[in-house]
This record gives C-alpha cells, sequence and structure tokens, in this order.
C-alpha cells in the first residue's frame, strides 16, 4: 500500500514537471533578448544633470538602430550606421513644457551631443505620455518636427 502511494506521488510529480517542460506557451512567453546600449558619453551625463536641475525630471536615452530588411538591433559602432536617437523625459506632472523648449533640447542634442552626426536620422522626445518627433535632414543640416 505505501509503495503504490510512492509511486501514484512519483508519477503526479513526473507529469507535473513534464507538462512545465513541455508547455509551449511558457517558453513564448519568455523576455525578448535586451539589446545593450552604449553608456552614457560625459557630454550626455551633463546634459542630463542639468535638465534634472532645471525640470525636476528623470531621463533615459536609447539609441535604435536598423538593417537593411528594417530589423530593429544595435551596431557596435552604432553612430556610423542610420540611426535615431531615442530620448525619455519624465517632468513633473504640474509643468508646463512649451514646444519650443522641446525642440531646443532636440536641437542641443544633435549639436552639441551627437556632434551634427551625418547618420542621424531623427531625435525623438518621450515627455510622459506624448511624442515629439524631430527629422533631421542632414543636407540644409536643420530638424524638423514630425507631424502626424
Amino acid at each position: 500500500m505505501k509503495r503504490s502511494i510512492k509511486i501514484i506521488i512519483a508519477a503526479a510529480a513526473l507529469v507535473i514537471i513534464l507538462a512545465f517542460i513541455f508547455n509551449p506557451f511558457y517558453w513564448l512567453m519568455q523576455p525578448g533578448q535586451i539589446i545593450a546600449q552604449p553608456e552614457l558619453s560625459s557630454t550626455e551625463q551633463q546634459y542630463f544633470k542639468e535638465l534634472e536641475k532645471t525640470y525636476n525630471c528623470k531621463s533615459e536615452r536609447f539609441y535604435y538602430n536598423y538593417t537593411k530588411e528594417g530589423k530593429d538591433t544595435l551596431y557596435k559602432d552604432y553612430n556610423k550606421v542610420p540611426f535615431e536617437y531615442y530620448l525619455s523625459i519624465d517632468f513633473p506632472v504640474d509643468l508646463v513644457i512649451q514646444k519650443d523648449s522641446l525642440f531646443n533640447i532636440a536641437q542641443h542634442v544633435k549639436d552639441v551631443i551627437l556632434n551634427k552626426n551625418k547618420n542621424l536620422k531623427s531625435v525623438t522626445i518621450y515627455r510622459n505620455y506624448d511624442t515629439h518627433e524631430y527629422l533631421y535632414d542632414v543636407t540644409k543640416d536643420t530638424l524638423t518636427e514630425k507631424k502626424d
């Protein structure tokens, strides 16, 4: 009797383990590989500290590179291939920021932080829940806000 109970418990445990291992939904739900971002440059660190002091905000930066097939990746020489610069800024909710201030931030990123890199495609600023995308025209060396 005791031996049959042990066999039943072992069989149940084996079924549970096998159901877990062979469950396709578990393996499909695994998070994708996060692309490692380059370290912040000293210029970026200094500018983000200035932003935090001025606006009492938090900021994060992301680079996005695209292959010829349009697949998002980050090359080792990220600034030698077409790339997009994303800046997420969490301003306090009660703080009113004018659009020209966001444009000036994008302009500063293009001119000072990225040194007018010819491979820059756009600078996108996420302001809390708003998105402001500025397209870079290398030939004219200008940023223009993308209209939806």
